[in-house]
């Protein structure tokens, strides 16, 4: 069994926030037009496991009993056992939410609230639900809802993470280069964005990875600055489009 001291710094290393470029938001209801959604914040399975795997090391485990149409997931960590329930509620929402098949969203779902008695991504649950713009032609909010969205989420990740000057400065500068990132490349590719951010994401990386979330500041440096070219060069043609018809 851990000391008290031991078991105070590791559950306070549990309860820090994610950070930004880990969370997402799904829409939970949707109004009558489409126009609108109720945004509510989550973050991939694959998060809380990677948190476990850095703050506890092999001492983690994790088991599941059925419980009816739920299931009980048992968590320890470091021989203290803590444990909560999940069921299918929409299987496409928690498919969305888990990034897991369907047939186990509800140990996902499970997995996630065990994780929150440890305090494990428990500020969650209070991250507030917002209604923004929706496109329901593409069942996505829409960019100006996106970055409202991600602002929340930044503020509050700069409002409770750790008091580390350093490391809160280079979080600060990612989240900033990642915000740039996304702002300047929805407003020169559209709809087109998401596939372009995959391959820039997957040249700049040689094949590490096609995901923008694990790009380094210095990778994110490189891709804006090859987008603000295109970006002179888009305004650069179109200014000597311009002159040519005035000239004609």
């Amino acid at each position: 069994m851990m000391q008290t001291e031991q078991l105070d710094a590791l559950l306070a290393a549990l309860q820090q926030p994610f950070h930004p470029q880990k969370i997402s938001w799904k829409p939970r209801s949707v109004s009558k037009d489409g126009t609108r959604a109720l945004a509510l914040a989550y973050a991939d399975l694959r998060v809380y496991q990677n948190r476990l795997d850095e703050v506890c090391g092999l001492e983690w485990a994790v088991t599941y009993t059925p419980w009816g149409e739920r299931v009980i997931c048992h968590l320890t960590i470091n021989g203290i056992t803590r444990s909560s329930t999940g069921e299918a509620d929409s299987p496409a929402e928690n498919a969305a939410a888990s990034g897991l098949p369907v047939g186990t969203t509800a140990e996902a779902q499970a997995f996630k609230r065990a994780c929150s008695t440890f305090g494990l991504g428990r500020y969650l649950y209070a991250m507030p639900a917002v209604w923004v713009d929706y496109d329901a032609r593409t069942r996505s909010f829409t960019a100006q809802a996106q970055a409202k969205l991600k602002e929340i989420v930044v503020q509050h990740y700069r409002r409770v993470s750790a008091d580390d000057p350093a490391g809160d400065a280079a979080d600060e500068l990612l989240v900033q280069l990642w915000q740039q990132f996304e702002e300047m490349g929805r407003a020169l590719y559209g709809d087109r964005w998401t596939e372009v951010s995959r391959h820039n994401v997957e040249r700049v990386t040689e094949g590490a990875t096609d995901d923008p979330e694990e790009l380094t500041a210095a990778q994110l440096e490189t891709l804006i600055a090859g987008m603000e070219q295109v970006k002179r060069n888009r305004e650069s043609g179109s200014s000597a489009k311009q002159s040519a018809n005035v000239a004609a």
